[in-house]
């Protein structure tokens, strides 16, 4: 099947309405006023499976159980919550084996995962999530007073045999418009909270370090899940991550490239806690600060826009972009960060605490690349009908930058094509900033910054090829003896610090203008202007 056009198995009809409502990603129904805190501190690995399950179940209905696994991170937002109105109070669960007894009106009984086969762990999740109950050990059941229902502790000899299984046995109650890449190490991390409630197929592609494991066959799987994420519904979004340090995974460019192929989006949550409930956060209505005015076009100058990578990153917001905006130069100079649309609907109160405390010098972008990080290449290429998958994704883009306010989008990569796509589909763009760094053959500040059906379009100039050193350098060799020059200044936000990026500002020299993206596309304007009109 590897390569050809995949027909639908069973498709849900593409009408067919998302289980979670009219949302691109999974949103929760209207969290409880008082949120049960659960510290994960000291407990054991099943202790905390058995927790996020549950907290995975309650959060169908309704919201309420936080596990806390950072206490520094997880009370500043909670606490944030509170201030906006969006819960009244939390309440410190001790007991929380009594949270078991207090709630076993949501949960029907225990399933065995086989821990003997590598990934047996994710079988039994998607089982216990179709059938609504607790994965446990037989020693962890007797202690909380669950029953156990099924046991599939040497079920099967390899995992694609135990996922053939699943598929066959709950496709129907299995989510069409949702999975999981989900790393089998950090299943006792209890971040599967979001693809637990919502009966998300969880699942794990293996990389070379792990072809030796138990029960792993990669090209049995890849062939299974050609099949599965044929029969998929359209625009179909997959939270978690496909790769892991040292060989672990399918990877991040062929997982990505993989998912692209069925009009896949990834929304990258791994490590993402307690989703469940910030999902179902009111939504507000994001405004960008008002722009700054345009500086008076110099055509000697060099003009950069610093943009922030990785924003679509769902893990990202709670914590480490949070460090950059507590830097005392924040604010200081122009910056922009990328965001992923997504985000408002997964975590819409974090997301508004950053729209608040942004200075006006301080832009979002949609990030990688709209919607979801999708490979503009791959996009819909195992589909019978490509173009539709790209109409389907393009228009959820643009949906959600109108509610976010984001005037721009980052592709990872594309050809002209491809853009165009873009520029169409998203009328109230002011300019494209495409590829993430340097890497997609593009070279020559003429090959970088042009325009297309009358739009800006500013290839990435810099990358991290070069350290954390070779970013000014950069901008000088591609632009060469152009004046004006208008630069996409693409920050790798996993090289550059805030520190790093006062020292690029303070040795850019006079010849460099740091500048916000629309403030990029406005001097781009004026330059082709007074070009057209013989003033250069």
């Amino acid at each position: 099947m590897a390569g050809c056009l995949a027909q639908a198995e069973e498709t849900p009809a593409y009408s067919a309405r998302r289980p979670w409502g009219d949302s691109f990603v999974p949103r929760s129904p209207k969290p409880a006023k008082v949120i049960q805190q659960v510290s994960l501190d000291g407990l054991t690995q099943d202790e905390r499976v058995a927790l996020c399950c549950l907290q995975g179940l309650l959060a169908r209905t309704q919201p309420q159980l936080w596990l806390d696994r950072d206490a520094q991170t997880d009370s500043f937002w909670l606490e944030w919550h509170r201030k906006r109105g969006d819960i009244k109070s939390t309440k410190s669960v001790k007991d929380w084996k009594g949270l078991f007894e207090k709630h076993k009106s949501v949960y029907r009984g225990a399933v065995l995962a086989d821990t003997d086969l590598y990934r047996g762990q994710l079988i039994a999740l998607n089982v216990a999530a179709c059938e609504d109950m607790i994965v446990t050990t037989p020693k962890l059941a007797q202690e909380l007073g669950i029953e156990i229902k099924i046991d599939l502790r040497g079920r099967f000899h390899t995992y694609a045999e135990g996922m053939q299984w699943v598929w066959q046995s709950y496709k129907k109650k299995l989510n069409p418009f949702l999975c999981d890449s989900r790393d089998p190490d950090l299943i006792p991390y209890a971040t599967f909270d979001v693809a637990f409630q919502w009966r998300g197929l969880m699942f794990w592609l293996t990389g070379p370090e792990e072809s030796t494991l138990p029960g792993v066959n990669a090209e049995e799987e890849l062939k299974l899940f050609e099949k599965i994420f044929a029969a998929m519904g359209p625009s179909p979004v997959c939270i978690g991550f496909p790769h892991r340090k040292g060989g672990f995974g399918i990877g991040e460019p062929q997982g990505v490239t993989f998912f692209s192929r069925f009009g896949m989006a990834l929304s990258c949550n791994n490590h993402s806690s307690n989703m469940s409930i910030l999902s179902g956060m009111p939504q507000v209505k994001l405004k960008q600060k008002k722009p700054l005015p345009l500086p008076t076009l110099d055509l000697t100058k060099i003009y950069v826009a610093l943009v922030l990578s990785d924003g679509d990153n769902q893990i990202l917001w709670t914590e480490f972009f949070r460090r950059y905006t507590q830097h005392e130069a924040y604010g200081t100079f122009p910056l922009a960060l990328g965001i992923g649309p997504a985000t408002q609907e997964m975590q819409p109160g974090v997301i508004d605490w950053y729209y608040k405390n942004a200075p006006r010098n301080t832009e979002f972008i949609a990030d990688v690349s709209g919607a979801g990080y999708i490979d503009p290449n791959s996009f819909g290429t195992g589909l019978a009908d490509k173009d539709a998958a790209w109409g389907r994704y393009l228009k959820w883009t643009n949906r959600l930058m109108k509610t976010m306010d984001l005037r721009t989008v980052r592709t990872v990569k594309g050809d002209d094509d491809i853009l165009a796509r873009y520029i169409q589909a998203l009328p109230e763009c002011h300019s494209l900033f495409p590829d993430m760094g340097r890497y997609t053959g593009h070279s020559g500040i003429e090959n970088l910054t042009y325009e297309l059906q009358g739009k800006p379009v500013f290839r990435s100039v810099t990358s991290w090829r070069y350290g954390k050193h070779g970013f000014l350098k950069e901008i000088r060799d591609q632009v060469g003896d152009q004046r004006p020059a208008f630069v996409n200044g693409f920050v790798h936000c996993w090289t550059f610090t805030m520190d790093d990026l006062v020292r690029i500002n303070r040795d850019a020299g006079q010849e460099i203008v740091f500048v916000t993206p629309s403030q990029l596309a406005g001097l781009y304007r004026q330059a082709a202007l007074s070009v057209k009109n013989g003033k250069r």
